[in-house]
């Protein structure tokens, strides 16, 4: 039986999800970032807490999507950052599945047992999976600057880090500036961006500290002016660091 058109979720919305898995916070390496004083000090509280140096991760999530009626995206993500390898599993739709590997310098889809080209937008968001360090939150910015206080519908407030450069952040489209908005005790309260849906904010359930590369359950919010839609809520059912990892995996 066919999953109706209005139940499935869009392409985006999968390149969204897989993003929001694989890469939390990576920016493209410059020689000289310019960073100045205070958004150093609240970008360096994005540092691993929980173990000494992250090398494997394997997360599973849940995203239900409020603007296409509750509609779920199941995924289980796998990055083994020392070996450069990395996997996704993503049930798209009821009986519909698809699986990303990266491993050997090269990126291989599967949809129900099928192998099939990636989606260039796939393609985009996985080719620089490594690209980022996730024990180090500055690796590879190439400016930030902080701009105060500001607050964004009445989801988000506090103080305000721009990251500019080629960034990838909390799983939404690349773009020129990525916001970052923190608490007073420093603790990442959320991620603004711009995508093709417009105006994204990925508020977090609690103040983020720690390696950013470690899911955390948000809220993601598209912004109209002084107004917020609930977009899609994100679950992690379950995260463990550097446990060992099997090779079929990949």
């Amino acid at each position: 039986m066919k999953t109706p058109a209005k139940n499935r979720p869009r392409p985006l919305h999968v390149t969204l999800l897989a993003a929001v898995l694989v890469a939390f916070a990576s920016v493209a390496s410059t020689a000289a970032a310019q960073i100045d004083d205070r958004a150093r000090e609240l970008l360096a509280g994005l540092q691993p807490t929980t173990v000494e140096t992250i090398e494997t991760l394997d997360q599973t999530t849940v995203m239900t999507l409020d603007a296409q009626g509750g509609t779920e995206v199941r995924s289980r993500t796998v990055i083994d950052y020392a070996g450069r390898r990395a996997r996704i599993d993503t049930e798209v739709a009821p009986g519909m599945s698809a699986t990303i590997v990266v491993a050997d310098g090269q990126m291989q889809m599967v949809v129900n047992g099928m192998t099939v080209p990636l989606p260039p937008e796939m393609g985009e968001q996985f080719g620089d999976v490594f690209a980022g360090d996730p024990n180090d939150p500055l690796a590879g910015v190439e400016s930030a600057s902080f701009d105060g206080a500001v607050a964004y519908a009445d989801v988000v407030s506090g103080d305000q880090v721009t990251v500019r450069g080629d960034a990838r952040v909390a799983g939404l489209d690349q773009g020129e500036a990525t916001r970052f908005v923190f608490d007073d005790a420093g603790g990442l309260l959320a991620v603004v961006t711009e995508s093709s849906e417009g105006t994204m904010a990925m508020v977090f359930d609690e103040p983020l500290t720690g390696s950013p590369a470690v899911g955390r359950s948000a809220v993601l919010y598209r912004l109209q002016g002084s107004d917020a839609e609930r977009f899609a809520t994100i679950r992690y059912e379950d995260v463990r660091i550097n446990e060992p990892l099997a090779d079929d995996l990949f």
